[in-house]
């Protein structure tokens, strides 16, 4: 479990930029993190692997306090971080040397680094890519390559910091696939972003604003407050606030769905009603 006990954090020049954070999460959860531009959500996200540490309070990782150096490698590699632009990650000359470099920096022999490289570019769909240089790939693939060079380290947790927001629509959709069915192998999700439709599979939504967590729930949960989600810089999902209307005019009973199938779904009903 990672767990957040009263965390501030202030820039080199004084500025809060986190507010008495208190927050746990626990093995297995998807949790996205949501916030305007300055709402602190990054700077959070960045103290879960000791790439920053509080100013005061304290972040643990499974027991591990961030402030001790000595638990920084356990640390890191507990918690993996995959971030905005996948150019600034990679180090490798070709796909495969990338994801196997931080494999070849633990100490791991190289029979199961072969075995771990082999496993994850194939579970990525990145095989047939192994011998070019990551550069020359699409921006989803070159997202996937940032991604499997912190998957094969096995990490418990996954940190993505708005890892979309440079890719476009399908590509987009394919990583969000992909950071799904990570989830679904039993590793914690923990992803940053400021489009709530990112949301709609996630265990967990947390707002942040001003340095704060400002709403925590699931996400139907948090979409059922349209009013405080547009208060704090954020848009509600289009199938969400088209089943608010609809529910307003009386077509849905059910306010909040989060699907397409969903929707069709409770408008069938309805109809079938009538």
């Amino acid at each position: 479990m990672i767990e957040i006990t009263t965390l501030n954090h202030r820039y080199p020049n004084g500025k809060l930029a986190l507010d008495s954070i208190d927050l746990s999460i626990k093995r297995g959860e998807f949790v996205v993190i949501a916030g305007r531009n300055g709402s602190g959500k990054s700077t959070l996200v960045r103290h879960l692997n000791a790439l920053l540490l509080p100013s005061s309070g304290s972040v643990k990782v499974n027991g591990l306090c961030t402030k001790e150096k000595a638990n920084l490698l356990g640390i890191r590699r507990t918690v993996g971080m995959v971030f905005q632009n996948p150019d600034s990650q990679f180090v490798g000359m070709t796909v495969e040397e990338d994801v196997a470099f931080g494999l070849e920096n633990t100490e791991v022999a190289p029979e199961k680094i072969k075995l771990l490289v082999e496993s994850t570019l194939r579970s990525m769909e990145l095989s047939d890519h192994r011998n070019c240089s990551p550069r020359s790939l699409s921006g989803g693939q070159r997202q996937k390559v940032a991604i499997s060079g912190v998957l094969v380290m096995e990490p418990e947790y996954m940190v993505f910091d708005e890892v979309t927001s440079m890719l476009d629509p399908v590509s987009k959709l394919e990583v969000l696939a992909t950071i799904q069915q990570i989830n679904e192998k039993g590793i914690s999700i923990i992803h940053v972003t400021h489009r709530l439709e990112e949301a709609i599979n996630a265990d967990r939504l947390i707002v942040m604003d001003s340095g704060r967590i400002v709403l925590d729930g699931a996400p139907c949960e948090v979409f059922a407050h349209p009013d405080l989600v547009q208060k704090y810089g954020l848009e509600l999902p289009p199938i969400v606030e088209l089943s608010r209307r609809l529910s307003d005019a009386g077509i849905l009973k059910k306010e909040v769905v989060l699907s397409k199938d969903d929707l069709v779904e409770e408008l069938c009903q309805s109809i079938s009603k009538t």
